[in-house]
């Protein structure tokens, strides 16, 4: 193996990116910062550039868990390649937004691509992976579950149900008791519902309800897009208690929704009258209005 390339790690919040979620075209200035995640020799944390992304390497190729942003491809493969003699395999996509898909048509030594089936329906319908780039789609779907590798180094996807897309899957890698929830977690934050492609306020509290249950013996989470590395304001990685809470949030955040619905309030005095900032201090409510807009069309449409 080679020496390792590493790069100082700096949060990235989620407020950033949640003023425009889903542009294709989105750009990021952030550079590219890469971080080993302490609980194996082969697993990587790399920030900036769209949402966060893994990197496994091992004997038979380089996995990367999304790709960031379109223009990141290439970038990402050079980081992978001053760690590890072996090219860059395989990319398993946790939903299909370009923050997190974009920068894998640029991967060239790309074999197989892996996403819910929902995620590859999703994608077939993006520019990014139209005509010459269509080689790049998902390769290998999913319904609820699948596994890759064994021992330390496995991987297991789940598909728990929809969220923030209708392909949103949770990727664990249980020998190193680390999960990675894409933007089912983006961090602490209002969540960003995307109902264009089967996301669902109402849902989401329920699906990360499943995935707390499911997840057993996981110490350290990922978020989709902050990171709390050692050194930061908050001086740890987010941990499963975490994730417990913001899926505590998700539901107190419907609930309020949902109250100020049936009581006929407005946008503005729902979103006005959330009254979670007491309760959850440390979470941004940038998105707060629209995330609410959604949950109110979503009831609309519920017979």
């Amino acid at each position: 193996m080679r020496r390792r390339f590493l790069v100082a790690c700096l949060a990235v919040t989620a407020s950033a990116w949640s003023a425009n979620p889903f542009a294709q075209n989105a750009r990021s200035p952030d550079a590219l910062r890469t971080q080993s995640l302490d609980v194996s020799d082969n697993l990587y944390l790399v920030s900036g550039g769209g949402g966060n992304a893994l990197m496994m390497t091992g004997d038979a190729g380089v996995i990367f868990v999304d790709t960031k942003l379109a223009g990141r491809g290439q970038a990402l493969a050079a980081i992978a390649s001053s760690i590890s003699e072996q090219p860059v395999t395989t990319a398993i996509y946790t939903h299909a937004h370009p923050d997190h898909t974009g920068g894998g048509p640029e991967i060239a030594s790309l074999r197989q691509t892996i996403a819910h089936e929902n995620t590859k329906t999703i994608m077939q319908r993006m520019d990014t992976f139209k005509g010459a780039a269509a080689k790049f789609l998902p390769t290998t779907t999913f319904e609820d579950k699948l596994s890759l590798g064994d021992g330390r180094d496995r991987i297991d996807l789940h598909y728990f149900g929809a969220g923030h897309t209708n392909g949103d899957i949770v990727v664990v890698f249980p020998g190193k008791r680390l999960a990675y929830l894409g933007d089912l977690f983006p961090g602490k934050s209002v969540p960003v519902i995307d109902p264009a492609n089967g996301g669902s306020g109402i849902a989401w509290p329920d699906t990360l309800a499943r995935v707390v249950a499911e997840l057993k013996g996981i110490t350290r989470i990922i978020p989709g897009h902050a990171v709390s590395p050692p050194g930061s304001p908050l001086g740890r990685w987010i941990t499963f208690a975490d994730l417990q809470e913001y899926a505590s949030f998700t539901r107190d955040f419907l609930a309020a929704a949902q109250e100020a619905y049936k009581a006929g309030k407005t946008m503005d005095e729902a979103t006005s009258g959330l009254n979670l900032s007491e309760r959850y201090p440390a979470y941004n409510f940038d998105n707060a209005r629209a995330s609410v807009q959604a949950i109110y069309d979503e009831l609309r449409r519920t017979p």
